[in-house]
């Protein structure tokens, strides 16, 4: 074997290897970013603990539900619109929000805050 072969085969390994060790960090990253994502949608943890901040909420009649989980994180109400909506869709109250306006809390999750949202309380003002 001479050496322009050898250096090729040196060459080709050493790429194999890092295509290899870069497609198992992008997976382990990936995995990671799922865990946590699915963590925060189960887990349902409000963003303050005790009393919180009460914040009012407008809900329109045709507003749309993404909309609405980007007003409570602009509001400081939720950590994450994405992991909000999921939790919508999945939920109990997914099609049944009632429009009006509505004093919700960060110490609120987001159970309660759909439970409130969806006339299952009695903390709605309209």
């Amino acid at each position: 074997m001479d050496t322009k072969q050898l250096l090729g085969a040196i060459v080709a390994t050493i790429v194999k290897i890092a295509v290899a060790a870069a497609v198992i960090i992008i997976v382990f990253r990936l995995a990671i970013g799922a865990y946590n994502f699915g963590y925060s949608v189960f887990a349902d943890i409000p963003v303050s603990s005790g009393e919180g901040r009460t914040v009012s909420v407008v809900v329109s009649e045709n507003q749309d539900e993404k909309e609405l989980a980007k007003t409570l994180e602009q509001k400081g109400l939720i950590k994450d619109a994405n992991v909000f909506y999921v939790y919508y869709r999945f939920s109990d109250y997914k099609g049944k929000l009632k429009a009006g306006t509505y004093e919700l809390s960060t110490a609120m999750t987001a159970e309660e805050m759909l439970a409130v949202m969806g006339g299952s309380s009695t903390e709605e003002e309209q």
